[in-house]
């Protein structure tokens, strides 16, 4: 598949370069306000910190709390790796991180960034449909056609089923009663009767687990915030001042939505077409903005990688650790 998300990625910015003029954005980047964009930048930040501060708070609802810098680290480290993935999986190398980090117990990890990741989705599933009704009566409709909506709705689904599926498996015994029932079978029974290990982990922890739901919850609201507001200055910062802090409020989670398309790396291509097709259908005048709303879209992505970099060294030593590992089996074999 990679060398197919590889090629959409491309195909998608040929064409959403395709009406632009290089000089154009160069000339927007040119005239940047960079004490506005460095704000931009610093609550970009925190709206990562806010899914790091859900984070601790599941670890320390499974009693594997590790220091606050530690888990922001591993939490960084994470996102940086879902943004070179399909579909963001890989944040769920974090549990690796936090155990690298500070030992915590790989299944505390695990069943800690599954408890983020199914309120992150769920949060984000239900602004995102509100904000598909916004932009529904924002967008003139003979602009917002059934295509463009049914590719938003295909987002927010996988959103719900994400959430649907992590809440499942964290906060419920329907996993676990599954598969006891399935090892009663004949034939593949026995094989599944493997599967008992990860059935006891996912049920230690599950009550505990409960206590962290709000603020998760709060946490990811905040992230959201803090997200729409970055977003705000950073228009304002390259001289869009059309849409309105609300506007982009509904519109960060509503183009986040394509990053958990598995078709290219993180929606690279696809949120930057949702971004431009929004940001020109809310304008009173779409070619003009077209270059300007572009270039926005492509700092989004830029923002988010630089300010991911903060989880490198906490990667870097993570891989060392498991070269070193890999290296003592392969001597003891």
């Amino acid at each position: 598949m990679v060398p197919i998300q590889i090629a959409v990625s491309i195909l998608l910015l040929y064409l959403l370069f395709q009406n632009v003029d290089l000089a154009q954005a160069q000339q927007i980047l040119s005239t940047t306000n960079v004490p506005v964009l460095l704000v931009s930048i610093v609550f970009f930040i925190l709206s990562s910190f806010a899914i790091g501060l859900a984070l601790q708070s599941a670890l320390k609802a499974t009693k594997a709390e590790p220091p606050f810098r530690s888990t922001m680290l591993a939490n960084f480290g994470g996102q940086l790796l879902s943004d070179v993935t399909p579909a963001k999986s890989g944040y769920f190398a974090t549990p690796i991180l936090l155990n690298q980090l500070k030992a915590v117990p790989l299944e505390k990890g695990l069943m800690s960034v599954m408890a983020v990741g199914a309120g992150n989705f769920f949060v984000k599933a239900v602004f995102s449909s509100i904000a598909l009704i916004y932009f529904l009566y924002r967008i003139p409709s003979a602009i917002m056609d059934s295509t463009v909506t049914n590719a938003l709705l295909i987002g927010i689904i996988i959103l719900l089923i994400c959430g649907l599926g992590l809440t499942i498996l964290v906060w419920t015994n329907y996993f676990s009663s599954t598969l006891l029932k399935l090892c009663r079978l004949p034939v593949i029974g026995n094989l599944i009767k493997k599967l008992e290990s990860i059935r006891l982990m996912f049920s230690k922890d599950k009550s505990a687990m409960r206590g962290s739901l709000k603020t998760i919850i709060v946490s990811v609201l905040g992230s959201i915030l803090f997200s729409g507001v970055s977003l705000f200055l950073l228009a304002n910062a390259i001289g869009m001042t059309e849409p309105s802090l609300i506007d982009l409020l509904f519109m960060g989670p509503l183009t986040a939505a394509f990053m958990y398309v598995p078709i290219t790396f993180a929606g690279l291509g696809l949120q930057e077409a949702a971004y431009v097709f929004l940001l020109t259908g809310i304008s009173s005048s779409p070619d003009t903005i077209y270059p300007i709303a572009l270039t926005f879209a492509l700092l989004v992505r830029l923002i988010a990688v630089t300010t991911d970099l903060i989880g490198l060294p906490p990667l870097l030593k993570t891989s060392s650790g498991l070269l070193s590992s890999f290296k003592i089996k392969k001597q003891k074999d």
